[in-house]
């Protein structure tokens, strides 16, 4: 048997709430932590990385974590001040060596969660939702701002809690589109 068939039939690693086709293998977490490091074009935080892992049934979330301790002590990524993590040469190196092992579905399924989960962490950030009970219900007052200014603020109102924060969960994953679809309503349609 070859090295590369020796390594896929390493299975040392926990698959509970993984999904048919997930990671089955330490090195296999790492690798996959390293690609998203340094092949996504958004800044990612150890969080993003395990939400996006373990939302997408790639890898168990314990296992990840794991990943991230040896990763970190042995310097393959760094994570600055504001949590956001940096790919080390050592790290690229790995990439290149063993990346095409990797199925291609897994690195493009990683990198887009992560994105995604990168995102509505800015969005979270940089816009704001309130709910305020008020006598006909909850309002839900949604700010989309540009450099601490608001330059749209929505207010709905709606009879129950459960849908406020439905709402408000729906808008801060994704405030650009709540806004270009009511511009166009406003303008084109």
């Amino acid at each position: 048997m070859n090295e590369k068939s020796n390594r896929n039939l390493t299975f040392d690693a926990y698959t509970y709430g993984i999904e048919p086709g997930g990671l089955r293998s330490k090195g296999d977490i790492n690798t996959v932590i390293c690609y998203a490091v340094a092949k996504s074009k958004v800044k990612l935080t150890q969080k993003i990385i395990s939400d996006a892992m373990a939302e997408g049934g790639i890898a168990n979330y314990f296992e990840v974590a794991d990943a991230f301790s040896r990763l970190f002590r042995d310097k393959i990524i760094t994570e600055d001040e504001n949590g956001c993590l940096s790919a080390s040469l050592q790290c690229e190196k790995l990439i290149e060596m063993v990346e095409k092992d990797l199925p291609l579905s897994i690195r493009e399924k990683s990198i887009k969660i992560a994105m995604r989960l990168a995102e509505k962490e800015m969005y979270s950030k940089e816009n704001k939702v309130d709910i305020e009970e008020c006598d006909y219900g909850f309002n839900v007052t949604m700010h989309i701002t540009d450099k601490d200014i608001d330059f749209m603020v929505l207010r709905l109102n709606v009879p129950t809690m459960e849908q406020a924060v439905l709402i408000k969960e729906k808008f801060i994953e994704n405030p650009v589109k709540i806004y270009n679809n009511l511009i166009h309503s406003l303008f084109y349609d």
